[in-house]
């Protein structure tokens, strides 16, 4: 599976991108096998010096069969706007695959 995050205009790009695989991977792990590949986009919507609602996290993910899974987040905190991406793309692929029948679940320990 190919994971691709890029930043644009966040402080501290590196280590954000750094975080951003670290837990996007982390939530794909046991859809290994359906997923092809995933792009990241992480945006500061007003720009560095202005604060608000502005940190944009898009997942948009490519089945191995060239379907799309796309998701949205925006917050005040981009790591906080990362984890909720990577949660709603845990339970989405595990929704869908429940809905295709492939029976893929997770299991989440506390």
């Amino acid at each position: 599976m190919e994971i691709r995050i890029r930043a644009k205009g966040l402080p501290g790009a590196a280590a954000v991108r750094q975080f951003a695989a670290h837990t996007v991977g982390g939530m794909l792990q046991p859809f290994g096998e359906v997923v092809g590949s995933v792009e990241v986009q992480l945006t500061d919507t007003n720009g560095p010096d202005r604060g608000g609602i502005d940190k944009l996290c898009r997942a948009v993910i490519r089945l191995r069969d060239n379907s799309l899974f796309v998701v949205e987040e925006l917050g005040t905190d981009v790591r906080r706007v990362i984890e909720r991406t990577a949660l709603r793309i845990r339970d989405g692929l595990a929704e869908q695959g429940k809905r295709r029948g492939r029976g893929l679940h997770v299991i989440v320990s506390a």
